[in-house]
């Protein structure tokens, strides 16, 4: 480790530290104008603004780094989202706070809208630097009444929608969370990443015929905070159900388990971890079965995820393992407030007019903002977060934007392109250098929504590109063991059910397989390795700098001890 720099020595402007400014733009384009595809995208925005902060400034302290593992996706929102848009906005007031700041309060926006352009500039640090706890603590509140979208996906199995972002956004990029509740064999049911317990989703499992002494198990599949923030919630209104934890939830600094302070179940409530031995659990001889893999993929930060496969019904449930993409938008993200953010990503740039009532419109609102929370900074688009945009030129288009009820006053920091530029090379990765992005040779959004949509290896579906590269890559070889042990295990797979986007989709056990398997064997075609160019330079910034692991066997577990 080197030794802190005295305080009295200035340190010098260096490549390293233009690095972390460039880096620190990317986070808070990713985190702020469009909260990740899934918080397991969330939880290396942390990582993001962390190296960030190392790469510059804080590069010879020797104060530790504390990864926050997220979920997908992806991708935002009342727990992962908050914890990155925090940890953003330390980095941004050391890395650019002043600059942005006069540029923006120096515009002619009336005093009520500068909060409002400073957010939708991506500049994190307007929304201040609340502690993370409140702030979940009242997005719970604010949220009591969000609309869920339940429904049924087989015989004895459900699926309620809910969707997330940052709080104090009105307009952006939202992500569907999805809970999934399983009849047992004996009767009850197990509950599958409990969502926000609304009046209105608690009435929809009354619909569904299930009471309340039929919740037998909480199953938290996942250690994001996204998926098992309502765990404790619902344990509340459902005492005698049993709650099942991953293992490695909130296991450092300090082992708190399942108790951590705020935001964790009461001292006393008794609760269980997921096995990796699957006939360890009550469920096993009851209709249910599970896996669950570990990967280690950075220091001190873990991803895990506990797989369910529902056998009556032949649904293999899984967090942020898999999403799949439909071109049109789920039916949660079309009721309000998240049919906003939809139609303030519809357009190409702020002096674009639409016709807010058509579903096209809707429909590329949903395809451009998934683009964003899934490839991070696509190639298609331009923007002042990633310093493809200047502010003084974009306050001039959102004081002439035609459709200022959109959001923000006008403000839309983005120019998208909407096909393929005749001069265009598909096939190239860009580079992390300025200027790498050029406006006149981009490929068209359209082009990269049908390639991320496609899934990979003829499937339909894909791990998320945040999983893939940051985490689960760390171990080809377990990951790749996992998804056989996957096929081998449930042969009788027909449908999946991610946690975050379309669901169920159409699958089989080698399908399953496919896709999970996939990632040991890099990104896929060039075009598609081209779109995933901010992310592929973000893990390779990361390893450069060993803020992650490099791939290795060993570094994951999915078979018992």
């Amino acid at each position: 480790t080197r030794p802190a720099a005295p305080a009295s020595s200035p340190r010098p402007p260096s490549q390293a530290w233009a690095r972390a400014r460039a880096m620190a733009g990317l986070v808070a384009e990713a985190f702020v104008v469009a909260p990740p595809v899934s918080a397991a995208a969330a939880g290396h925005a942390a990582v993001g603004a962390r190296t960030s902060l190392r790469a510059g400034q804080a590069l010879d302290t020797q104060q530790p780094s504390v990864g926050f593992s997220g979920s997908l996706g992806t991708a935002a929102g009342a727990g992962a989202a908050l914890v990155t848009a925090a940890t953003a906005s330390n980095a941004l007031r050391q890395l650019g706070r002043r600059r942005l700041r006069r540029k923006v309060l120096q515009s002619a926006l009336p005093e009520a809208g500068r909060r409002e352009a400073i957010v939708g500039a991506g500049a994190v640090f307007a929304l201040g630097s609340p502690p993370v706890l409140e702030a979940l603590a009242g997005e719970a509140a604010a949220n009591e009444g969000a609309p869920t979208v339940a429904r049924s996906a087989g015989e004895g199995l459900y699926m309620f929608d809910q969707a997330y972002g940052i709080p104090g956004l009105g307009v952006g990029a939202n992500i569907p969370i999805r809970m999934t509740v399983m009849r047992l064999d004996s009767g009850g049911y197990l509950v599958y990443n409990p969502c926000q317990p609304t009046p209105e989703c608690l009435q929809q499992l009354v619909d569904f015929g299930i009471g309340g002494s039929d919740i037998r198990y909480i199953v938290l599949g996942t250690i994001a905070i996204e998926h098992k923030y309502y765990g404790p919630k619902w344990k509340q209104l459902f005492p005698n159900a049993e709650v099942w934890i991953s293992p490695r939830t909130f296991s450092w600094p300090v082992d708190f388990g399942a108790y951590l302070p705020v935001v964790g179940f009461p001292p006393g409530t008794e609760v269980f971890k997921v096995p990796k031995d699957a006939t360890q659990a009550p469920w096993y001889n009851d209709g249910v079965d599970h896996l669950q893999i570990t990967v280690d993929y950075a220091p001190r930060t873990v991803f895990e995820e506990t797989v369910m496969y529902h056998k009556k019904t032949g649904t293999f449930v899984c967090t942020d393992m898999l999403i799949g993409l439909s071109d049109e938008p789920p039916e949660i993200l079309t009721r309000s407030p998240y049919l906003e953010g939809l139609l303030w990503f519809s357009r190409n740039n702020a002096e674009d007019v639409v016709d807010t009532g058509a579903a096209s419109t809707i429909r590329d609102g949903y395809q451009r903002s998934t683009l964003l929370l899934n490839n991070i900074n696509p190639r298609s688009l331009l923007s002042v977060a990633a310093g493809d945009l200047t502010v003084p030129d974009q306050l001039g288009m959102a004081f002439n934007a035609p459709q200022k009820q959109l959001g923000y006053f006008g403000w839309y920091p983005c120019n998208w392109q909407d096909v393929d530029s005749p001069c265009v090379r598909l096939d190239e990765r860009l580079t992390p250098s300025k200027g790498s992005k050029a406006f006149e040779c981009r490929p068209g959004w359209r082009g990269e929504w049908e390639r991320l949509a496609v899934g990979v290896e003829g499937t339909g579906f894909q791990v998320p590109s945040f999983v893939a590269e940051l985490q689960l890559s760390r171990d080809p070889e377990a990951t790749t063991g996992f998804a056989e042990a996957i096929a081998a295990r449930w042969p009788g797979i027909k449908q999946a059910i991610p946690s975050h986007f379309t669901a169920p989709l159409p699958a089989t056990a080698d399908s399953v397989r496919k896709a999970i398997s996939h990632v040991a064997k890099g990104s896929g075609p060039a075009a598609r390795t081209a779109d995933l160019s901010a992310i592929l330079n973000f893990r390779d910034y990361l390893e450069e700098n060993d803020l992650i692991y490099k791939p290795q066997a060993g570094r994951g577990q999915w078979k018992p001890v």
